[in-house]
């Protein structure tokens, strides 16, 4: 792919496509694209403003200290990061309480296709290391939607593999090949595996679009977890058709499918609360949204033209390949005139969480150390406005953690100076009248009140819209606003854990440090108690050495501060009990933190329960041995493979590999000598025996 292409106006992206073949009753298009935005900033700079003064009134009622100046920047930093989330989130609610579409600003319908697609399609599913059976049930699942709907024919899948695990290699091209049978879908449904595995996810991607993508007008991009509704997959095509200048349309996918605690937690806030803050994205972004990187569709051809990733200068983590390449292909995107659009009515979009804070925090940790790649982009030339600030608010969802990290303590040393100052009265020798002590109580409670509203208004908002709708019974009936306070009160006490998480993720890439990028764990896996209080213990230490301070220099302070410190000292239980797939089921049978997808079940989530549970419950089998032991699985695997001839040092190698074999087992080879035989045509036990025969034949008699 070629890097950036040359610019070009938003008018300029129709393509010859004939205006009256498109439908006008799908257009994306709204009125006041620049009013929105300057009512949405021009709120949060007021609001802003309105905090960082009444702060430095509480602090600078007496005296203005050094510290208490520090105090004010980083609040007035924070509060800004905060108060666009929070005119995002009203705007939401405003959307949602009048059913108003969040592009259009009509009122909010259906998408009705007018005709069949003409386009060609294709979803992509690009995998690394992942559970073949797991990938594969929803792949069956989003494509027999998709045959319900009458439109199969305008759609392809590929299965893009970067696995480097042997074992998982067979195990994906054995369920391959079952699913095209089952399905009768050969000539539907794709597997490719890469012999290299470059620049990640991104890599992969690139490669499939430099081999396969032009046969196709557009590709819906698949994490190894999505599943899609059929009809979703249809609109979204449908919308790309009726919307030439459309880059990338995304979708807001819906968590679902676990149950611990911790996972049903997010996916109850998510499926409240989400719909929300989509709905305000949406309307402030219109056709400059972000891309998440997966559940989106993508137009091919552009991004084939135009996202084409640089390799940043310098050394990883915060040089070299571009990790959380999302948000920068959606900046190439608008860089060059076309639209990515956030859809938040595209419903039939799921996805699945990590089922514990821990696997969460990891996740975190990849996710942060492709972000803060992102502050290297902000200067860079040609992307517009709104591309730049989603790079600095992708920066900003971990930068804000060591920025409230930095208040915190700077508040905490700012008390202390104050409790070791002696009040002066008289500051200057020419004053005849003393100055008193200014009581600034009132003010601070406000403070406290207007920054504590703005994390959480729109959330209790958009708790209680759902306990007095009409759906309220597919979210547990009257226990929904129970939910909504459990959940209010959880997030409290995790919002310090992963405020230091965050915090020491942002200096371990700061100073050089980097990480794998591994499947993520997508099983019910709880989380010892030994192994919590293993990864916590840092955190209770900090936690209890700040509570003996803050309590040594003011016992309002610390009081203050207690709900930051309750979160760091209970960090191991919180971890250990929320991981419990136990108590998860049973908030399940209290009816806690339902979500409508397990009232009334889609059928695509149905059919992947159904083949999840139908998986054999065993661990991947050895792909060596299954090639050697199973014909059909060896014939498979070699008509797979690219039609090459190795080289001599390479027949060389395979050869003492094979020799090995026979001598000592599979159990005897490593897992790069597994990758060096399986990247060949298989030997079939019979021929794997016969050489074993002749080198017995070939030792002498008296060998033992």
């Amino acid at each position: 792919m070629s890097r950036i292409s040359d610019p070009m106006p938003d008018s300029a992206a129709n393509h010859g496509v004939n205006e009256d073949d498109l439908d006008p009753t799908v257009k994306l298009r709204g009125p006041g694209v620049g009013s929105r935005r300057i009512f949405l900033f021009g709120a949060s700079i007021f609001a802003t403003a309105y905090a960082a003064w009444l702060m430095a009134d509480v602090l600078g009622a007496d005296q203005l200290t050094v510290m208490e100046m520090v105090v004010i920047a980083f609040f007035t930093i924070n509060f800004a990061w905060i108060s666009v989330s929070f005119f995002t989130g009203i705007v939401g609610i405003f959307l949602r309480g009048f059913g108003l579409d969040a592009i259009t600003l009509k009122r909010l319908k259906p998408i009705a296709r007018k005709g069949s697609l003409r386009s060609r399609n294709v979803v992509v599913i690009p995998v690394y290391n992942e559970d073949p059976d797991r990938v594969f049930a929803g792949l069956r699942a989003s494509y027999e939607s998709l045959v319900a709907t009458g439109e199969i024919d305008a759609f392809d899948f590929f299965v893009l593999s970067d696995t480097r695990d042997p074992d998982i290699w067979i195990a994906e091209e054995v369920a391959w090949a079952k699913a095209c049978a089952d399905l009768k879908a050969r000539g539907k449904i794709f597997f490719r595996r890469r012999a290299e595995n470059t620049e990640r996810k991104s890599g992969n991607l690139k490669e499939f679009c430099e081999t396969y993508a032009t046969h196709y007008d557009h590709m819906i991009v698949f994490d190894a977890d999505s599943v899609m509704s059929g009809e979703a997959m249809v609109n979204m095509a449908y919308l790309m058709e009726n919307n030439p200048d459309a880059g990338i349309i995304q979708s807001p996918p819906q968590p679902t499918g676990r149950q611990t605690l911790f996972a049903r937690i997010l996916q109850f806030i998510s499926r409240v609360h989400g719909p929300t803050m989509s709905a305000g994205l949406s309307f402030w972004c219109m056709g400059s949204s972000n891309y998440w990187g997966h559940n989106a569709i993508i137009r091919v051809q552009a991004f084939i033209d135009c996202c084409g990733l640089p390799v940043l200068s310098g050394k990883p983590p915060m040089g070299g390949h571009i990790l959380s390449h999302d948000f920068v292909e959606a900046a190439f995107m608008r860089k060059a005139g076309w639209r990515c659009w956030l859809i938040p009515q595209l419903e039939g979009s799921w996805e699945e969480l990590p089922p514990n804070l821990i696997d969460y925090a990891i996740r975190d940790r990849r996710w942060c150390q492709g972000n803060m790649q992102h502050a290297r982009l902000l200067f860079a030339p040609g992307f517009r406005p709104l591309s730049r600030l989603h790079f600095f608010m992708g920066v900003m969802s971990f930068g804000s953690s060591p920025l409230w990290l930095l208040l915190l303590l700077s508040s905490t040393i700012a008390t202390l100076q104050n409790t070791q100052l002696t009040y002066s009265f008289f500051p200057s020798q020419f004053t005849m009248f003393p100055q008193w002590p200014v009581d600034r109580s009132f003010e601070m409670l406000v403070l406290l009140v207007f920054t504590i509203g703005m994390l959480v208004v729109p959330k209790i908002i958009s708790i209680l819209m759902v306990c007095l709708g009409r759906d309220r019974k597919k979210y547990g009936g009257v226990m929904v606003l129970a939910s909504g306070v459990l959940e209010t009160l959880y997030s409290a006490l995790q919002a310090p854990i992963m405020m230091m998480l965050h915090a020491q993720f942002v200096f371990s890439v700061l100073t050089g440090n980097q990480v794998g990028w591994d499947a993520q764990e997508r099983d019910d896996t709880g989380v010892p108690f030994k192994a919590a209080l293993k990864t916590h213990r840092t955190i209770i230490v900090i936690g209890l050495i700040w509570g003996a301070v803050a309590l040594f220099v003011d016992t309002a302070f610390f009081w203050w501060l207690s709900p930051i410190l309750a979160g760091l000292v209970l960090a191991p239980w919180l971890t250990h009990w929320s991981s419990s797939l136990a108590i998860g089921r049973a908030a399940r049978r209290m009816k806690l933190f339902v979500t409508p997808e397990e009232t009334e079940s889609p059928e695509e989530l149905a059919t992947l329960a159904r083949l999840t549970a139908e998986a054999p419950d065993e661990d991947v089998k050895d792909g060596l041995l299954r090639l050697i032991e199973d014909p059909f699985a060896n014939a498979l695997h070699s008509a797979l493979l690219p039609a090459r001839k190795p080289d001599r040092r390479t027949q060389i190698e395979i050869g003492i590999i094979y020799e090995k074999l026979s001598r000592l087992g599979v159990e005897s080879l490593t897992k790069d000598e597994k990758l060096k035989i399986l990247s060949w045509p298989v030997k079939p036990l019979d021929q794997i025996m016969a050489g074993k025969k002749d080198e017995n034949a070939k030792m002498p008699a008296n060998s033992s």
